[in-house]
């Protein structure tokens, strides 16, 4: 009975995946004997042609079989790769986002501070006994001017909050917007991953 290798490399390599290249290359290395061994005789039977040419197939197909392993086994580690840096970028993505959004935090609390800071300064009653206030009528000048200044820097702290808010939603769009792309693209890698290895 004859024992088609193909199939029985096909079946080690169900068993033992580990040593699939390990068993290509055992089986390379031996029709490469048997074709040294029977170099053909021109006047040899039919029988042996034969055989000297299903070994040529079962060399090729066991040459296309490592060069696939290779190359499945490097694509693997390249989309290991990528996909750690992927991680990586989007740890750092999410660093980002999250000092910006304290940063906004605290810009808009600053600006609250002072705007609740000048509402006090503008409704304090002037009179007799008031820090800062003469009896002619000179405190209600510093605490408007304070009030004043309070406002201005709080629509100023505002402004920045603004400002930073409008810096990480543009972040979050073109994240999102590079999230969709790369997922589009790893479809279409999938759909392309055939290899036309010829020997």
């Amino acid at each position: 009975m004859a024992i088609d290798q193909n199939s029985l490399s096909s079946l080690l390599a169900v068993f033992a995946p580990r040593s699939n290249m390990t068993a290509l290359r055992e089986q390379r290395a031996n029709l490469l004997q048997k074709l040294q061994q029977n170099p053909g005789d021109p006047d040899g039977d039919r029988q042996q042609a034969s055989d000297i040419k299903n070994n040529f197939r079962e060399l090729a197909a066991v040459d296309q079989q490592i060069s696939q392993a290779m190359y499945d086994e490097i694509a693997g580690k390249l989309e290991e790769e990528r996909l750690e840096q992927e991680a990586a970028s989007a740890r750092k993505e999410r660093i980002r986002e999250r000092a910006l959004a304290k940063h906004e935090r605290f810009l808009e609390n600053k600006s609250m501070g002072k705007l609740l800071s000048a509402a006090l300064k503008s409704g304090y009653p002037s009179g007799i006994g008031s820090p800062g206030v003469s009896g002619s009528g000179q405190g209600d000048i510093s605490y408007i001017s304070d009030a004043e200044r309070d406002l201005q820097e709080a629509v100023q702290y505002g402004i920045a909050a603004a400002e930073v808010a409008a810096r990480r939603k543009n972040a979050e769009t073109k994240a999102q917007t590079e999230e969709n792309a790369q997922k589009r693209q790893a479809a279409q890698r999938k759909k392309a991953k055939s290899v036309n290895i010829i020997v």
